[in-house]
């Protein structure tokens, strides 16, 4: 027959350090809540701090956060600035994976906050920052019928991979 599991015995010190926690100087309207001692089921000490509570998002903010992102994505469209190679390349797919995350985060928050159209919203989103990202990295890649380079190329020189696998050669 099994024995009864016997109450864990307390540690007569706890209450003592507990209450001298309690009376620290410095802690007393403090932001942070002061951590306390909890016993577990087995009669181990758990310290259990409050922490420092964020605030859970609101409706207004999820739909403003919609807003500002398919302003965003609406807005690479018309992009005025030079994107074809080089730095104002790198520029413009670095704006295309924030909209990438924008889309994945506004997508989170309509999940948390049970928010269908704002999240079908965000998807279409999502899926436009990855269409962008694809037509910049196949283009590149050779893969699409339009080819184009991450560098910019001085006109009547050699291809930049032209020019390192002659030096790596020792061609001239």
């Amino acid at each position: 027959m099994p024995k009864p599991p016997r109450k864990p015995e307390l540690d007569p010190m706890a209450h003592v350090v507990d209450r001298l926690l309690a009376q620290l100087p410095g802690l007393k309207g403090s932001v942070e809540p002061i951590p306390s001692v909890a016993r577990t089921s087995s009669g181990e000490l758990r310290v259990v701090s409050g922490g420092s509570r964020i605030e859970e998002p609101t409706i207004f903010g999820l739909w403003v956060r919609v807003t500002l992102g398919l302003t965003l994505g609406a807005m690479m469209t018309v992009w005025p600035y030079f994107r074809e190679c080089g730095l104002p390349l790198i520029g413009y797919l670095c704006a295309v994976l924030v909209v990438v995350g924008v889309g994945g985060w506004i997508a989170v928050t309509a999940w948390k906050l049970q928010s269908a159209i704002a999240h079908v919203l965000a998807l279409i989103l999502l899926l436009w920052g990855l269409a962008l990202t694809a037509d910049l990295v196949l283009r590149r890649s050779g893969y699409a019928a339009a080819a184009a380079t991450w560098q910019c190329e001085v006109p009547g020189s050699a291809p930049s991979w032209m020019k390192w696998f002659a030096s790596s050669t020792g061609e001239s």
